[in-house]
């Protein structure tokens, strides 16, 4: 029986795939159409996602081939006004940006690293029907599926509604001649986009509205004297809004507000009859004075916006939902693919897990629905913003204005624009449940947040014979290095003043070592995890964060006693001012404390202090969460 069948090849069943087949897991990935998508719908990658790429271990070509969102243009009836940049905060992540990367790249990197582990996706079968059938326990429950594939042309049915935006169900084509196959699987992940079959099938609900107001989408190459190097606002009085993206070999996009639906309008004829001289024509209106000549075109599209989410992510405990499938809403702030990309990382190590046998399945597996307030989330994110642009009106205007006045300002003050929380998706945090388990305080700290980030230091006799090195020396690396990793439980140990004393030193180095050998002995990863740490079955990576080697003075046997050990085995570092303990809601000169940080870098389980009480407390943690 197959472990995992994906439906939907886009980025989020790609990432899925790629998860899954890095922790050992086979996959089979399907997808309706031939090939990837020529158009892209998503534009760039939040933060967060790329924290998550980092993660996974599959940043780089991301990096190389975005670009980073570094500017915001500003016009007022076809007038320049202001360019504020984005400069970001990189207090709390690396990646104090969005990043400009066309939806048909993201898909096709992923689906290049997939092939490289042997994986190629099965384009041209669509999902015909699916159930779960279901045993007398988890283990014998599984998931039987029939999909199709035409012999001939490709499966887009005549009169399918193809517009970006709209929800429907295919239609059947009796003329044409399938192959046909039943696949049953363990589980099923299903990714097939806001017109998801599997959705249907399952019966479902996606509760939620669908706006009146239409908007056009034009992508090419343009003469215009409009600056297009970063999200450009082209603002009227009494105009609708319009907006200009860059895109990769000089295409730019342009997005225009269209008004509201008319009675008895068909939009999906409504765009079929959209000409590129009349998209021209109303660029034209409203950029006026400046110029704009439309040269090449690629695509020219239209779409409502839906705001729309399942009732449930999790069917039955063996059907999971995942991106659009699950959520969707409309593209302002870019949360669409970024939210999917994270349910992707957040269910791949609960279903390796579950077929490892590492954990009871009827307990964890219901906590992907974690992510059901996280897409409620983005769709209130999206929304507020859609409404923003949509708002027609002198105050409107004129409130824009004022904003773009006072940036600059603020930058003088502050030398920062700092790019939301809520759009970089880094104010994330799951409700308490198995896997979040509830501790003190119950402030910004408690379970389910995000696990952040802050430069700490590596320690070594340089170090320490010279604590007032900067911070800027070569030593000084992200908190977030050692959390990357697929299917690892992150032990971080703020050790605080801790280590200044050599008995308490040698007490923490053996609660570590025994806890360590402990776990690792009772629970060990079957199969192969391909994340580059040394050790493919580990689950348990330790890390000791010191307080500032603020004195020559200090005893520095105590650091010394972990200073030979490997990373990921308790190896000790600086936290430089003792900033990570305080994200992490410690003292850099109290009692310190244990974070466990899961495998998808979200905080399941904290403790006060660091001897014999606080590592009873997370022994019992895993414990509960591990079988």
């Amino acid at each position: 029986m197959l472990p995992v069948l994906i439906v939907g090849g886009g980025p989020v069943g790609l990432f899925e795939a790629l998860l899954l087949t890095k922790l050992g897991i086979p996959v089979r990935i399907i997808e309706r159409e031939y090939s990837i998508s020529p158009y892209s719908k998503a534009l760039g990658l939040a933060a967060r996602s790329l924290e998550v790429f980092r993660f996974a271990g599959v940043i780089d070509p991301f990096l190389e081939k975005g670009s980073p969102i570094t500017n915001m243009n500003f016009y007022t009836a076809g007038n320049y006004f202001a360019t504020m940049p984005i400069v970001g905060t990189p207090e709390d992540t690396e990646y104090c940006y969005g990043l400009f990367l066309e939806q048909k790249v993201t898909s096709e990197i992923l689906r290049d690293d997939l092939a490289k582990l042997g994986v190629e996706v099965d384009y041209g079968w669509e999902l015909l029907d699916t159930k779960v059938v279901e045993g007398g326990s988890h283990d014998s429950t599984y998931v039987e599926t029939t999909i199709r594939r035409a012999l001939s042309g490709d499966n887009t049915a005549p009169g399918e509604n193809l517009v970006i935006g709209i929800v429907d169900q295919h239609l059947e084509q009796k003329d044409k001649v399938y192959e046909t196959e039943v696949v049953r699987s363990k589980y099923m992940v299903a990714c097939d986009g806001g017109r998801s079959t599997v959705r249907h099938k399952l019966n479902i609900g996606f509760p939620g509205r669908t706006l009146p107001s239409k908007t056009f989408m034009w992508d090419g190459i343009a003469e215009t004297d409009i600056l297009v190097d970063g999200v450009t606002v082209i603002s009227n009085p009494n105009k609708p809004a319009m907006h200009l993206f860059p895109l990769s070999h000089g295409v730019i996009r342009v997005q225009l507000e269209a008004g509201v639906l008319e009675d008895g309008e068909n939009l999906s004829e409504t765009i079929k009859n959209l000409t590129i001289d009349q998209f021209e024509a109303m660029a034209k209106d409203r950029v006026y004075p400046a110029r704009f000549k439309i040269k090449e075109t690629t695509w020219l599209t239209g779409f409502r916006v839906n705001e729309r989410r399942a009732e449930h992510f999790v069917y039955k405990n063996h059907i999971f939902l995942a991106g659009d499938a699950a959520h969707i809403h409309s593209p302002a702030g870019g949360q669409g693919m970024n939210t999917g990309l994270q349910d992707a990382h957040n269910l791949a190590w609960k279903l390796a897990f579950a077929l490892q046998g590492l954990i009871d399945p009827e307990l964890v597996l219901p906590t992907y629905a974690e992510r059901e307030p996280m897409a409620d989330r983005s769709i209130e994110v999206s929304s507020a913003i859609l409404q923003r642009n949509q708002k027609i009106g002198y105050g409107s205007h004129y409130m824009k204005l004022a904003f773009f006045s006072l940036a600059p300002f603020v930058l003088n003050i502050f030398r920062k624009f700092n790019i939301t929380p809520d759009i970089a998706m880094l104010k994330l945090r799951y409700v308490e449940n198995h896997i979040n388990r509830p501790t003190q305080p119950k402030d910004e700290h408690q379970v389910g947040v995000r696990a952040r980030c802050g430069n700490i230091r590596a320690i070594d006799s340089t170090t320490l014979s010279n604590p007032s090195t900067t911070n800027n020396d070569n030593k000084s690396f992200r908190l977030h290095e050692l959390l990357v990793g697929l299917g690892r439980f992150h032990i971080l140990v703020f050790a605080s003043t801790t280590l200044n004393s050599p008995t308490e030193a040698k007490q923490l180095a053996a609660h570590l070592e025994h806890y360590q050998s402990t776990w690792r002995g009772r629970w060990t990863y079957s199969g192969n995890i391909n994340d580059g740490c040394k050790d493919n079955h580990d689950l348990f990576k330790i890390s000791v964060l010191a307080g500032p080697c603020q004195s020559t003075t200090h005893d520095t046997a105590g650091l010394e006693i972990f200073l030979d050990k490997a990373a990921g085995d308790g190896r000790a570092y600086e936290d430089i001012e003792a900033k990570v303990h305080a994200k992490f809601g410690f003292d850099g000169k109290g009692l310190g404390g244990i974070v466990v940080v899961r495998p998808d870098a979200h905080v399941g389980y904290r403790v006060e202090g660091s001897q014999s009480q606080a590592w009873e407390e997370v022994d019992r943690y895993f414990s509960a969460v591990l079988a």
